[in-house]
């Protein structure tokens, strides 16, 4: 199939996002119904937790505004081949699917997803949404960072405030775990060794893994799963951490004193495809409107730690909650956005090689 054109992603900054939450959420937006009585949508989701606030947020509201029932279905992480084998038999179990941003790299350059787009433009509320948290296969929903977390009470007279302090074990001691897994892991290490956020990509592999090969005898834990770290850092089994933030928040909300490090996290976003050819494709544009107002992606953040991507959201989200959502406005200029192009196009290759290192 010929490849699909994509829009690179790109690091976005404070400016954006000030500039739109700086203004009212639009009232309810619109969604086209007349085509769709008793129709139904399916659409992936990862379940558990986040299963449950898309529920809430998104599905629960749109059928209520519509009348039409959405249904998530779980499935694996990265189900790049499910949605490959359903468009190549034109056999859709599902109409849309919560994507990230690789996967979606993966699927639009072979042809695999519809634009979320109709033939009239994005509607008002997706327009919200920045441009580097959006493409023409996806619009972002919610936002998540990799970032450094530590406890204050082992690590607080001497905490470590950056991926070097991290590296630097003799004068930051402390015990120390990182993600048993190439994302996440080698963009840290580059950044210890002094590369500049700006010049990450594409990613020195050669001198990530010296990076590594320094701190490698010093990591007692190489954590697999992000509920693990929460449990770390709550026990005091590790006193500081690269994961996800949401991980460490849970770690904060039941009562572990830790704190979390925003300079030179990498954000990713997820949000809402649609299936090449499916039979809601016009139905999956109107949810993906639905879902991209402020007003819905405020609700979703009641029940995630993730942040929304829509900045006028932060117009009705409470201040406390603001304070550790990721894509809060006052974190952007320290932080980076994954290339996810980049991931897409080389993350087997970038696995394999960080497998055989940790053998080695």
């Amino acid at each position: 199939m010929q490849a699909a054109t994509r829009t690179r992603v790109t690091p976005f900054g404070r400016r954006g996002f000030l500039a739109g939450s700086a203004a009212t959420i639009l009232a309810a937006p619109f969604v086209r119904t007349a085509s769709s009585k008793d129709r139904t949508l399916t659409i992936r989701d990862p379940g558990g937790p986040v299963g449950e606030a898309y529920k809430k947020a998104f599905f629960e509201p749109f059928g209520r505004a519509t009348g039409i029932d959405v249904v998530g279905v779980q499935s694996s992480h990265g189900p790049t081949g499910e949605i490959k084998a359903m468009v190549d038999a034109g056999n859709y179990a599902w109409d849309g699917a919560l994507l990230d941003m690789s996967d979606v790299v993966v699927l639009t350059d072979n042809g695999y997803l519809e634009t979320v787009a109709g033939p009239t433009g994005l509607g008002s509320n997706a327009s919200e949404i920045p441009a580097d948290l959006r493409d023409d296969f996806l619009v972002g929903a919610m936002g998540y960072a990799t970032v450094l977390a530590y406890r204050s009470d082992t690590m607080g007279e001497k905490p470590p405030t950056s991926f070097a302090d991290f590296w630097n074990v003799d004068a930051v001691p402390g015990a120390r775990s990182l993600r048993k897994h190439a994302s996440g892991t080698l963009e840290p290490a580059l950044l210890a060794d002094g590369v500049a956020r700006k010049d990450l990509y594409p990613l020195d592999l050669d001198r990530a893994f010296k990076s590594l090969d320094r701190i490698r005898k010093d990591i007692p834990v190489w954590w697999t799963g992000g509920a693990q770290t929460s449990q770390m850092l709550k026990t005091g089994e590790v006193d500081c951490l690269i994961t996800w933030n949401g991980r460490a928040q849970v770690a904060i909300d039941d009562g572990a004193p830790v704190t979390i490090v925003w300079k030179d996290a990498m954000f990713s976003f997820a949000g809402f495809a649609i299936l090449k050819g499916g039979p809601n494709v016009e139905l999956m544009r109107d949810f993906i409107e639905f879902s991209s107002a402020g007003e819905r992606q405020a609700e979703f953040v009641k029940y995630s730690t993730s942040g929304p991507c829509n900045p006028r959201a932060f117009d009705v989200i409470e201040p406390k909650l603001a304070d550790i959502l990721p894509t809060n406005p006052r974190y952007f200029s320290d932080m980076f956005v994954m290339d996810a192009r980049w991931w897409g196009s080389n993350s087997a290759r970038a696995q394999e090689r960080f497998e055989s290192w940790l053998l080695g």
